[in-house]
């Protein structure tokens, strides 16, 4: 009898999950007035829990409004941890902190405690939130957070948070199966394997190494007056690497070392190189060979087996450029301010309105481009890396969600071109089109390493929901696998210590193939291409894992991490430099790492 009641008991304590009665919704008013409305959930087909707040319900007096489950509550000292969308999670330790992502790929955060886990989707209003976590003497609470008044529009759709009840024995693996079978489901994204059915350019891509050349670059400095806002009598001078020409001789070298497979990707092809006077692009760069020798380059890539591409930006508008015209650039919420959001080497960086891009160049632009011997899949920098901006202009105003409408509409006429779409980070709201994400962060610490240590630790919730529907690389830092990468000049140099943050180059590689990853390569000069043919090799047993979702990982030890895949494989990873693991009775050296193959 005590052993049936024992029994009993553990299944109670498996299957345990939060009630998710009560939310309070917590509005924060422009004058500073705050009031609590607590309600019911109301259950919906399906199991989960639903807020809706009509639209009507939303006023512009409003600062922001704040939507909090009774049962997203923890204390310090608890068993478990909180998890976002990007990956960012922390366990119950800190009296206070709070911690908000600058920006979030997926839509979603969770909880695990003693009491139950759950995951939430915001499927309503959803480019005008972000998650939250905050500690106050000890007690937590994770929560999202929609900012009514920084949009310059009025609201254009209900709020909606979905919250899911799991078992208590779930973990991020769980959470983030909920949201990857509800954006399939939906029919939102398609699964890898389908999508190259009738695709060989996106096949292709999916076995082959990613490997860009930066031909050029101009030598800006943002302190010189001259290089803010330049001329073609005063534009900053052009720093060369690769010509066309030794672009040729380092293809050359690849297909004579075996790599047989490769998407060459030209970046800086253009007039003035990377970050030359967009959206202008032609003519080509006559200081690496021009248009003729392009042409030429791209010709014998495609004649050694190789699928070849370029980069492109969208979300940068230059003075410089032949069209530059300020009226068709982004305005601010006076709807005459030009919006300016940084310095690149073309000067200051202004942006394109997304309606007036598309409609006035893209799809010329992409035709004349497709024309110079473009075969593989095509690259759109920071498309996918930006949350959304808005418009002002009275003449072509787009709120967050009509930007993201003509986002996807350029991503659709990439496919219809080039049969594939690029870009960076992977954000949520252009999911559907994308098919490869240079890296998912610059850094998975730089935008979490807080003061209150809130955020502790990455969790890979977006490689667990796309994996095997959107190919990816980790981190900044995981490009240029197996080449040391060179130090940063100094703190201030963000970029190069994004770049450098995993320093060590065999856990560089060991970082990738934890998580999934693609092979890329980008920021050296590649004198020497063996790293790069030692990474090809050992991908070729691993690579047939890019059509298959990753559906779980964990720890097995410090230091060591498990990923498996749907149909049963598995990868272990040893990143202890001096002890070695033992997993189903074969052992994995250490810095090593191992495939084990349920079906072998």
């Amino acid at each position: 009898m005590k052993k049936v009641i024992l029994a009993m008991l553990s299944v109670a304590l498996t299957t345990i999950a939060f009630a998710l009665e009560n939310v309070t919704i917590r509005t924060t008013y422009v004058d500073g007035k705050v009031t609590y409305d607590t309600q019911k959930f109301k259950k919906q087909n399906g199991g989960f829990y639903r807020v809706h707040i009509p639209v009507d319900k939303i006023k512009r007096h409003m600062a922001h409004i704040d939507i909090i489950a009774d049962d997203a509550v923890a204390t310090k000292g608890e068993h478990g941890f909180w998890v976002m969308g990007n990956g960012a999670s922390g366990e119950f330790n800190k009296d206070s902190g709070q911690y908000q992502p600058h920006m979030c790929s997926m839509p979603i955060f969770g909880m695990k405690n003693p009491r139950g886990v759950f995951v939430a989707i915001v499927k309503g209003l959803q480019l005008e939130q972000r998650p939250r976590v905050v500690s106050e003497k000890g007690t937590y609470k994770i929560y999202t957070r929609f900012f009514i008044k920084q949009s310059a529009f009025d609201p254009y759709e209900d709020i909606i948070v979905d919250f899911y009840s799991l078992p208590l024995t779930a973990d991020y693996n769980e959470m983030a199966k909920v949201y990857r079978d509800y954006q399939l489901g939906r029919g939102e994204v398609k699964l890898l394997r389908e999508r190259v059915k009738n695709n060989p350019k996106l096949a292709f891509s999916a076995e082959s190494i990613f490997v860009r050349i930066k031909h050029c670059v101009k030598s800006a400095n943002w302190k010189n007056p001259n290089h803010r806002e330049q001329t073609p009598e005063n534009k900053a001078p052009l720093n060369v690497m690769k010509t066309f020409d030794q672009s040729m001789e380092l293809m050359k070298q690849m297909k004579s070392a075996g790599i047989d497979k490769a998407e060459i990707c030209s970046v800086g092809w253009n007039i003035d190189g990377h970050d030359g006077p967009f959206p202008q692009y032609f003519p080509v760069e006559e200081k690496l060979g021009g248009e003729k020798k392009f042409r030429e380059m791209l010709a014998f890539g495609n004649s050694l087996g190789y699928n070849m591409t370029c980069h492109i930006n969208h979300h940068a508008y230059f003075t410089l450029s032949n069209r530059w015209d300020p009226a068709e650039a982004v305005k601010r919420a006076d709807g005459k301010t030009i919006f300016k959001y940084g310095f690149q080497p073309s000067g200051n960086v202004y942006l394109p309105c997304m309606h007036r891009l598309y409609n006035l160049w893209v799809k010329d632009d992409f035709l004349k481009i497709k024309d110079l011997g473009i075969t593989g899949i095509f690259h759109i920098d920071v498309h996918s890396c930006e949350i959304p901006f808005e418009c002002c202009d009275p003449r072509h105003p787009l709120n967050k969600k009509q930007w993201v409408e003509y986002q996807n509409k350029i991503i659709d006429y990439a496919h219809k071109v080039f049969g594939g779409f690029t870009s960076e980070c992977g954000m949520d709201h252009v999911a559907k089109g994308l098919d490869y994400a240079l890296y998912m962060w610059w850094s998975y610490r730089k935008d979490w390493n807080t003061k209150d240590g809130l955020a502790q630790k990455y969790i890979p919730m977006w490689q667990l929901v796309y994996h095997g529907i959107i190919m990816s690389n980790p981190f900044l830092s995981t490009v240029d696998p197996l080449y040391k990468h060179p130090k940063p000049a100094s703190e201030k140099d963000w970029f190069m210590n994004c770049y450098n943050f995993i320093s060590d180059p065999e856990a560089q590689w060991l970082k990738v193939i934890e998580l999934g990853g693609r092979p890329t390569y980008y920021f050296q000069n590649y004198d020497t291409i063996k790293p790069m043919i030692r990474a090809y090799n050992e991908y070729q047993p691993l690579k047939y894992l890019q059509y298959e979702l990753m559906v779980y990982h964990t720890e097995l030890a410090k230091n060591v991490t498990l990923t498996r895949y749907e149909k049963g494989d598995e990868v272990v990873v040893n990143y202890d430099k001096e002890k070695p693991f033992t997993y189903k009775g074969e052992t994995i050296k250490p810095m090593g790492y191992k495939l084990f193959k349920k079906n072998k």
